[in-house]
This record gives C-alpha cells, structure tokens and sequence, in this order.
C-alpha cells in the first residue's frame, strides 16, 4: 500500500520544508483511482436517502448501492439489488464500511442533552468520535446524532456518566449500542482517557480525508507525530504498539534504526534527543500494519467450526436462514405485507392446560412499514406467567390470563437486535407493550386465538395452516327460530372474522319446516325452497324426525355471530361448531 496523503505532503523543518515526491504522488493517486473504480465498476452507487434509492429499480440484480444522508439513521447503509432491472427491491446488506466517524458537539444542545453531528451517518459498526463543549450537570447523559433518537451514554461497563464526570474538551470514544452509546474506556480510567486523546488528534488529522473519500477505508496504520526540540528522549504514544518491531520512525526524513529507541507500552524513549525546533512535527512514528485474518465465503460456516453453547444464541440473534435478521431490518415490498408461513400453534404435552408450543415460521408485522419476522424454532410459551424472553417462559403481556374468555397470540420482534419471540393477550387487536414487554418490540403480527374455560385452561383444539378444529364438537345452539332473522353466537374467537365450520341439525314432528343460515355481511332474505339447506321440509305427520344437514361453513361477524330464520315459528334447531378458519391477519 503506497503512503498516506499526511505522509506525502507533510510540512516539515519551518526551515526546510518538505518537497513531495512525485513518484510517490502517482503511487498514491492511482491507489485511490483504482479503489473507486473497483466499487463503481462493480455496480457501486450513492444516493443521499433510502427513498431515492427505492425509487429506482432500473439497476441488474446485485448490483450495490450505498445510501449516505437518509435523516433515519438506520436506513443509511449498502444495499443490494434483488432481481432483474426495473423489477424487485433493493435489500440492505450492512452497515457503512467506516471505521471511525468524527462527530461535532457545537453546543445546540445541553449539558445533559447533546446534539452532536457528523457528516457521515453513524452506525454500529463504527467507532465514533466525539469531543465535548459543555460539562453534564446531572445523570444520565444522552447523545443525538444528526437529530436522530437520543441515545444514553454508557461508560464501557455500562454505568451511566456521573455528574459534572464529562468535561469541556473532552473526547468520547464509543459505539452504538441499541439505545445507548457506549464508551471504550470507564471515567475511573485516566490511562485509557489519555490513550483516547490521542487517538482523537490522530483521526481528526485523517477527518478531511474521510469525507472527501468516504467509500474508502483509509487507516491501515496509526501516525503519531512529535516536534522534536534536542532535548526531549521521551515521548507518549497514541496506543501501545506491542513491540519496536511493529513500528517505523522518521526524523526530518531520515529512517531511525530500532537499535537507536526502544518502546515500553506507549512509552517511546530514544537513546539521543531528537533534533528540532520543538514546533514543528519532524518526528513521525508509524505504528501496527494490517492484517488480513481472512473472511469465509457466503455460507460456508457450519454448526461444527461454532461453540455448542453459542448455536442457540446465535441461531436467536441470526434466524437459520441466511441474511435473515439484515433482511428484517428493511420495509416489506413487493407486495409481501400479510405474508404468513407456518406459526401453527398446540397444546404443551407437559403442561395443556396453560402452555402453546408455537411451530417456527415467519411473517409480515402488521401496520405501516411491515418487516419479516423469523422464529428460527418451535417455541414454548406459559400463559399462566407474565412475559419473559426465551422458550419455557412466561407469554402474557399484561395483567393475569382471563377465565371463560378468548386468548390472542401474537408473533413480537425488537428491531434493534432482531429478537423474535411470542406473547399472549387478552386483546384481538394488539399485544400491550411497555408493561411485561421491554418497548423496544414495537412489531408484531397476530397469529392464532386459544378458547379458556371457566378455570382458565385452554380448551383442547387442532390447527392444520388455518383450520382449527375443536378435538370435542362444541354445541353453541339449541333452540328455536322464528320467520324473523337472528343472531346465533358461536365458539370462534371475537374481534376478528372468522369462517365458522357449523353443523346444523334439526328435529320435529312437523313438516314443511325449513331454516336459512347466513353471514350478517349477506343480505338477510327470507326462507323458501331457493335459499334454504333441507333440515327438514320433509313430509312427517306426528312422527319425530332427526336430519342433519353435514357440515357447512360460514363467515362470522367479529362478534363471533352469524344469522338464522325459518320459514315457520318456533322452529327448534340446534348448531354445534366444529372448528373455524382464521386467516391470522393476511390480507
């Protein structure tokens, strides 16, 4: 790798300035022509928001795009194209590949509340740089990077910044972590905070650089720069290079021997006093050199180069489809809102009365700006406990499991770790999030009800995609119509339409008797030989009929109901329900 522009258009001696030599120039030149034009001759492509990109499809599949300036700083990143051009959807892939960020505190904030800038967007995979203005008054201390959320800062062992612990000038260094920003060092560490310093006068020399070149990785070495003044043997490095043999130094130039310095953790110490005139940086001491440790192809690590006991959580964090978790992180298109696979849900065999093993699947969340999300396994879940993460563990979301009522299953996710999980609720429409639920799983998506007793167990059914059938027939009516329409209630959950699957049966010793059954969405008609089922209508004088009609299915109202009449008075019918199908939330 040729040198660095810092290098090649150093100052130098006040006296005797550097001259740049040309050859270097070229070596240099052409690295970075060559660099740019392996990411845009691969299809590489740069658009300032999310929506631009969106917006045009006219790209072939994988080509790959970066977006730079979306306002949401999640939307920021490399992204994919998926399918041919003018068809498909552009698929994120990762993160911006910086790996520092320079953010700027210009004050508009307060003390306890910065705003702080950068000009590129920040990201998890990065290291951000930020230097105070003001000291905190209270705790906690939060952060807003380019008007984004606020975020809390965390001291590396995760405890939050101490009154008045942030200073003018300060520099932080830290990353992004969910909600939090979290630092590299802790405030008891004055080492650490010094070896930060360092490293922040050493990226705010390679600043100017990065966003003229923000595609480009530009720092495979650290550069400490001293001014040497004929006096001074000791000086203090940025980091600890390991050892002399990781370091080259320069004095006005000319290459140092490793014999004539040695190095002791950041402690460089020379054995003669640099010349200089104590002004100007004529010491340049390169440290580290990169490593290249290899990547692995695309799919190609199996189960057995991973730790057992990490499988399960990396499983959690990833899903067991490949690129699941990057894939959840951006908006359904192509018409995928609604989609539903598998989540079938059945009675614990340990535990039936309370706890539902729901079968791994995926689905479209529900709302605006759908996601997929992945539930890699069967998970088990306990109505009679209040939400916990994790299989085996707790499901309702607030409150404690009702009685004689209908329980409501729903698919929940925390998009800023990719954690799916399941929960239970007492609601039709949405889980309760906040209470039991960390807020942070802000999707979800309805996927199966379960039917309580009066003792608060659950009553015994069978599901098959979207037919549920009761394991015993369930009788919802017994009784008589009249020539006037109404409603029947049945055993189908609430809140939602359902397709009853009914069969209806009638008993009489009179004849000419017959019944119409229909969804309250129908137009309500009255009873004759064209819209009646044959319950009866049957020549039969004094003498007691039995007839049953076989099974028919009808769509409910979200009460639960659909419409009966007769064609005569106090005509006796009686319904049972055998199952119903719900279409959990496809649309």
């Amino acid at each position: 790798m040729p040198l660095s522009a810092a290098v090649i258009w150093s100052n130098g001696p006040a006296g005797s300035p550097t001259q740049p030599d040309k050859q270097e120039i070229r070596e240099w030149g052409t690295w970075v022509e060559s660099t740019i034009q392996a990411f845009t001759s691969s299809g590489g492509l740069l658009y300032e928001t999310r929506a631009d990109l969106y917006a045009d499809l006219a790209h072939d599949a994988n080509a790959f795009a970066w977006v730079l300036g979306d306002p949401v700083a999640a939307n920021n990143g490399v992204y994919q194209k998926i399918d041919d051009s003018g068809a498909g959807y552009w698929r994120r892939a990762g993160d911006l590949p910086f790996s520092f960020i320079i953010a700027t505190d210009s004050g508009a904030g307060t003390p306890d509340a910065i705003k702080a800038t950068s000009p590129i967007p920040v990201s998890a995979s990065a290291l951000v740089v930020l230097k105070v203005s003001q000291a905190n008054i209270s705790s906690p201390v939060t952060v807003s990077f380019n008007d984004g959320t606020p975020v809390t800062i965390k001291t590396n062992s995760g405890n939050d910044i101490a009154p008045a612990g942030l200073v003018p000038d300060m520099v932080l260094f830290g990353f992004l972590d969910g909600a939090n920003y979290r630092l590299i060092s802790d405030q008891v560490s004055s080492s650490i905070v010094a070896a930060a310093e360092g490293f922040a006068a050493d990226a705010e020399g390679f600043r100017d650089q990065a966003a003229d070149y923000a595609a480009l990785a530009l720092n495979d070495k650290v550069l400490n720069t001293f001014a040497g003044n004929g006096t001074t043997t000791v000086f203090t490095l940025s980091v600890p290079p390991g050892s002399r043999a990781n370091t080259d130094i320069n004095v006005d130039g000319v290459y140092q021997l490793k014999s004539s310095y040695t190095v002791s953790g950041t402690t460089l110490t020379f054995s003669e006093a640099p010349p200089g005139d104590g002004v100007n940086f004529n010491i340049e001491v390169s440290m580290g050199g990169k490593i290249d440790i290899g990547t692995p192809g695309s799919e190609t690590v199996n189960a057995d180069k991973i730790d057992g006991s990490d499988i399960t959580a990396i499983r959690t964090k990833l899903s067991v489809y490949s690129k699941a978790q990057v894939d959840s992180l951006v908006a359904v298109t192509g018409g995928l809102a609604g989609k539903l696979y598998g989540l079938a849900g059945s009675q614990n065999t340990f535990d039936a009365l309370n706890d539902m093993d729901i079968a791994a699947g995926e689905a479209a969340s529900s709302g605006a700006n759908p996601v997929i999300m992945a539930l890699a396994a069967t998970l088990t879940k306990r109505s009679d406990a209040v939400w916990a993460v994790g299989n085996n563990n707790g499901a309702m979301d607030t409150g404690t499991k009702p009685t004689s009522n209908w329980l409501y299953w729903y698919l929940i996710m925390r998009p800023d770790t990719g954690v799916v999980d399941v929960c239970c609720s007492a609601s039709a429409t949405a889980p309760s999030i906040g209470t039991n639920i960390p807020a942070a799983y802000t999707k979800y998506r309805y996927i199966r009800a379960t039917l309580l007793d009066s003792s608060g167990n659950i009553v015994p059914d069978s599901q098959n995609d979207d037919e549920i059938l009761w394991v015993t027939n369930r009788q919802d009516f017994n009784s008589t119509l009249g020539t006037t329409a109404s409603l029947i209630t049945l055993s189908v959950p609430a809140g939602r339409k359902m397709t009853a699957i009914i069969e209806p049966h009638h008993n009489t010793v009179s004849s000419g008797q017959l019944f119409r059954l229909s969804s309250p969405d129908q137009a309500d008609v009255a009873v004759d030989n064209e819209t009646a089922f044959n319950a009866g209508g049957i020549a039969g004088g004094a003498t007691l009929m039995n007839v049953t009609a076989g099974q028919q299915r009808y769509r409910t109202n979200t009460s639960r109901q659909i419409r009966g009449r007769a064609s005569v008075a106090s005509a006796h019918l009686t319904i049972s329900t055998i199952g119903y199908i719900d279409p959990r939330g496809r649309i």
